[in-house]
């Protein structure tokens, strides 16, 4: 009988590009209701924090209370369990004002402080941002990129005083 010789410890394999098997399809079973297939109004928003504007401190600012802090996370979670169909479909619950709730706003109905840190920021390539409303005043203001499928949220300020498009956003 042929006697086995020992085996040398294994050494570390780079695995080959497309050896090991890709991720499933479906999401895991706390994020179901989140798809990541199909058109971009079907996508769930999802959110990249790099752009937060936290040095800037004039008219609205990111210091923030840590009821503050879960309001805002409040709002990214109930969104995230929305489409962007169903953003965007949402409507403000007031006569006076428009239909939408969340919305693109053009850089041009900012407040001139707005627009003066969207150059500072080199973000002034950008003809819109984006604006999700959580109460009368309270605003969050990014920017909405498509990146493949997928539509993301970048924040860049929190307006809890409706300053930095005061008037011309409802």
């Amino acid at each position: 009988m042929a006697q086995r010789s020992a085996k040398a410890p294994k050494a570390a394999k780079r695995v080959p590009p497309g050896a090991l098997p890709s991720a499933p399809s479906r999401a895991p079973r706390r994020l179901s209701g989140i798809s990541l297939n199909g058109p971009n109004g079907d996508h769930h928003p999802l959110w990249r924090l790099s752009l937060l504007d936290l040095e800037y401190a004039g008219s609205w600012h990111w210091k923030v209370d840590a009821s503050t802090i879960r309001t805002i996370v409040d709002l990214l979670r109930e969104m995230e369990r929305l489409t962007w169909n169903e953003v965007f479909n949402h409507v403000a619950n007031s006569k006076r004002r428009g239909t939408a709730k969340h919305k693109f706003i053009p850089v041009e109905s900012l407040c001139p402080e707005a627009q003066k840190r969207l150059i500072e920021l080199k973000l002034d390539d950008w003809d819109q941002l984006f604006r999700f409303r959580l109460g009368n005043t309270e605003r969050l203001w990014g920017i909405l990129v498509q990146e493949g499928e997928a539509r993301i949220f970048y924040p860049i300020w929190w307006d809890p005083e409706h300053m930095v498009c005061p008037m011309k956003d409802e």
